[in-house]
């Protein structure tokens, strides 16, 4: 399986699993490969650090406008799952996609044809200046047909991922911590975390979540609080 391959999994997998139909997902996948690759940490024209361009996924435009949302909310704006937050919020608050007829959330839920669906959201989410592109509709069923039968595609049942566990640092220095889902922890020597690392990627299928905090946006310290609440049952 490709690094693309792998990624548009994670995308189905975890989208799929909040709730989107498997054609809106597909739609979504086939605009993500023209406008990122499906690459999670792409700037446009590949010009690293420029704001005024694209980032992301579906190159959200001022880069500024993703990132700053990903920091504020204590995300690795690098992150796949982190940029499908961001389209989650979007859909809970009306944001980028913008229909006469259908919401952002109606959208999500559509059982309409991966291809119409994708012509959907070049012409009112991504909006290019010519959204006449059907390559995208091309490569809409394409990602459709290759994850549909997918094992965990859709199916909110599935056991053994979602865990609440996670490394973190503060702002970009010192110890990482590493919370197991009960407890925190600093760990002593690189080493600590790339077999963590390992261990959760073997038995998850995808890289457990790293945080890069800061001082002014303690959730180190939110999540500490969270641990020292006495349990009701």
């Amino acid at each position: 399986m490709t690094t693309q391959e792998q990624t548009a999994k994670q995308i189905w997998d975890y989208l799929t699993n909040r709730g989107w139909t498997k054609e809106s997902v597909a739609a979504l996948l086939g605009n993500m490969q023209s406008e990122s690759g499906i690459i999670a940490d792409r700037w446009e024209s590949d010009i690293v650090g420029n704001m005024r361009g694209g980032y992301g996924l579906v190159q959200w435009t001022p880069a500024n406008k993703y990132l700053d949302w990903a920091k504020s909310n204590g995300l690795v704006y690098q992150d796949t799952i982190s940029q499908c937050k961001r389209l989650e919020w979007e859909v809970s608050n009306g944001q980028q996609f913008f229909h006469p007829t259908m919401t952002f959330k109606q959208f999500t839920q559509s059982t309409q044809s991966p291809e119409t669906l994708a012509d959907i959201f070049i012409r009112y989410y991504e909006r290019p200046y010519n959204p006449n592109q059907p390559a995208r509709q091309v490569q809409a069923r394409y990602w459709f047909n290759k994850l549909k039968d997918s094992s965990n595609g859709g199916n909110p049942q599935r056991k053994g991922e979602i865990e609440m566990k996670c490394l973190y640092r503060i702002d970009g220095t010192g110890a990482v911590f590493y919370f197991d889902g009960t407890s925190v922890r600093a760990l002593s020597f690189p080493d600590e975390m790339t077999v963590i690392k390992m261990i959760y990627k073997a038995n998850n299928g995808t890289e457990i979540p790293f945080f890069e905090w800061t001082n002014a946006a303690r959730w180190d310290k939110r999540l500490k609080d969270v641990l020292s609440i006495p349990k009701e049952f």
